[in-house]
């Protein structure tokens, strides 16, 4: 199945997936929408901290409606898993330490890439290669614009490689707010005709260093007072503590909120019990959002409940810092 073409079981699942996205932070924010070019063929550029949850916040962009994907190629070992992650517009991308054989393998994913984006679907490749639950980026690869001069000279289209910023609050805890931030896209046929002449390594240096710089400018609006804190400490600088008036009417509402508190803590236990239990035994923490995400789909009559739950306890947490600092 060409992965851009239209499925009405896709279209049905979008519409279920995208309303439990949702359900998973307190707030979701998209800005930036006007800068997705309606021209041309569109290549998006997301940060990479939180796993698979990452990608189904950029397919809030169109909602409803496909994107496709580069995931690494270790996922796709078993046939099934394969087929499924190809329905959903995945497809496998493999880095270098999986081998030559393997790398070479790349080429019929970007040939599909290509012929995705040709046909209308923005294609979404995460520059940095891996994910880390951290703020700010590591650096990025040049594999997206070898993919991008490709369709440029296969297609004699316009090319862009829009950036897009994934600002959590929390990385490991739920139900905090999210923001998505498009950037200014960049026109890869128009800078390398700009900078024609130079060697390609050092346009394609130009390329990973302009696209970088345009998503971390969009980082940092979603960090919580006590990270800020910690950061002002860590740095000798001073931070405006909050109020005690503040900090009195919270303590208030949370001994007032403590009954519902654990209400919700047990009208949710099908969705955060299990996810802690799986998390637990995990050694990489970037997945956190995503186990959760899983059981929320499993039960999505437990989801409201467990998003309040999330919603109240960060408002718990967040107390906790400022009479305890």
């Amino acid at each position: 199945m060409k992965i851009w073409k239209k499925s009405s079981g896709y279209s049905r699942l979008r519409v279920y997936s995208d309303a439990i996205v949702r359900l998973s932070f307190s707030s979701i924010s998209i800005e930036g929408i006007e800068n997705i070019p309606r021209d041309g063929m569109v290549m998006f550029a997301p940060n990479h901290c939180c796993s698979l949850i990452d990608a189904m916040l950029v397919l809030l962009l169109r909602p409803h409606l496909p994107i496709g994907f580069g995931a690494r190629s270790d996922i796709f070992r078993k046939p099934g898993t394969a087929r499924l992650l190809r329905w959903l517009r995945i497809l496998p991308v493999a880095r270098e330490r999986n081998g030559r054989q393997e790398v070479a393998k790349n080429y019929e994913t970007f040939d599909e890439a290509i012929d995705c984006m040709d046909h209308g679907v923005p294609f979404c490749m995460y520059p940095e290669g891996r994910h880390r639950p951290e703020r700010g980026m590591m650096p990025v690869r040049k594999g997206i614009f070898r993919v991008a001069r490709m369709a440029m000279e296969r297609t004699g289209k316009t090319v862009y490689v829009v950036p897009v910023a994934e600002d959590y609050e929390y990385f490991f805890r739920q139900c905090g707010k999210v923001s998505l931030r498009v950037g200014e896209p960049l026109n890869v046929n128009d800078y390398i005709e700009t900078h024609r002449g130079l060697p390609e390594i050092e346009v394609n240096k130009g390329l990973c260093e302009t696209i970088q710089s345009r998503i971390e400018s969009m980082l940092g609006g979603n960090i919580p007072r006590s990270e800020k804190r910690r950061a002002a400490i860590a740095e000798g600088k001073p931070f405006e503590e909050p109020p005690v008036a503040d900090v009195v009417m919270r303590s208030l509402s949370a001994v007032m909120l403590s009954p519902l508190a654990l209400a919700l803590t047990a009208a949710s236990l099908p969705v955060w019990l299990p996810s802690r239990i799986i998390l637990a035994g995990m050694r990489d923490k970037a997945w956190s959002h995503t186990v959760y995400f899983a059981f929320r789909v499993i039960f999505p009559v437990f989801a409201p409940f467990e998003w309040l739950r999330g919603v109240i306890f960060n408002f718990y947490n967040e107390l906790f810092c400022d009479l305890f600092r």
